[in-house]
This record gives structure tokens, sequence and C-alpha cells, in this order.
């Protein structure tokens, strides 16, 4: 199953369209399903639910072959937990579909990364789903926990402040 997710917090009919559009097209859309939040775009191809309780997203998560999502690091930290491929759409400030250009800043950070395949916009979307359809990595290229020269630096500051 593909699991289509746009997170929580915003709509974003662009991606929930363009894989509704895929679904069609690639005679697939009974493999997949969608969390499509509150936007106006109701998939006519896949099923789909609005939103889902935080259990069922975890199952759904767990069970999917191939995530599809916007480049919510939430999403990207659940699939790799998982070594499930996801595919990222980033939502673009200039589009109206976020406050900043953070997703692309996330998705260029991302590129690369072992599982995970970025559509920059929905005319990639095809090609990044073959690729990571054909993924056979085990590892999926996050550490879940931060670098300990990260936690180094963090600590000293910490200790310099309090002691200031």
């Amino acid at each position: 199953m593909i699991f289509v997710t746009v997170g929580s917090a915003f709509p974003f009919d662009r991606l929930i369209q363009s894989m509704d559009n895929w679904a069609h097209e690639a005679g697939r859309g009974d493999d997949c399903l969608a969390q499509i939040g509150r936007g106006r775009y109701k998939p006519a191809h896949m099923k789909w639910h609005e939103t889902l309780g935080h259990t069922h997203l975890s199952d759904t998560m767990q069970k999917a072959k191939l995530v599809v999502a916007h480049a919510g690091m939430g999403s990207v930290i659940t699939a790799m937990q998982h070594v499930t491929p996801i595919v990222l759409m980033p939502r673009r400030f200039e589009a109206g579909e976020h406050t900043t250009d953070h997703q692309m800043a996330t998705a260029r950070w991302l590129e690369g990364k072992p599982g995970v395949f970025i559509a920059w916009d929905e005319n990639d979307l095809a090609a990044q789903i073959k690729a990571a359809e054909g993924w056979a990595g085990s590892d999926a290229g996050l550490d879940p926990f931060a670098s300990k020269d990260f936690t180094d630096r963090l600590n000293a500051q910490l200790t310099h402040w309090s002691e200031g």
C-alpha cells in the first residue's frame, strides 16, 4: 500500500491532486490511501480520510510499502523508523502552501539520503514513486539521535550560559 499524508497543520491540495491523478493513470487507486487534511480537493481515484487518529496513522505508516508526503519531519522520521521509502513533495511558500520555504530547505537537506526521494513538483512525482518502489535498501539513512559532536557543543553552550 502507498500511504499519502499531508500532515496535520496545513492542507496540501497540489500533492493530493497529483497523487490522485497518478493513482488513476497508473491504475493504482486501490493501492493508495491518503490522509488529506482540511484540503478542498477530494480524491476521486484513491481511498482517503481527512484525518487519522495517532494509532491508525502509526499502524498505516507501519503497513505501507511507500509513503508519499509533504516535507515534514514527522512523516520523514516515522517512515525511517519503519525503514519505509518516502517520496517528499515540499510545500512552497510562493504557492501559498506554507508560511515559509522551510520545506524546500528540508528537502534539499534530505535529498540523496537513502530511502528518501524528492519530487520537486508534480511533474517529478511519477518518476520518484518508481525510484522509491525500486529501492531495496535496509538503512533508512537518518540516525534517530543527535550526533555526539552536536550534543557536546550544545552541552558546552548550556554550561557556558549557566555559568554566565
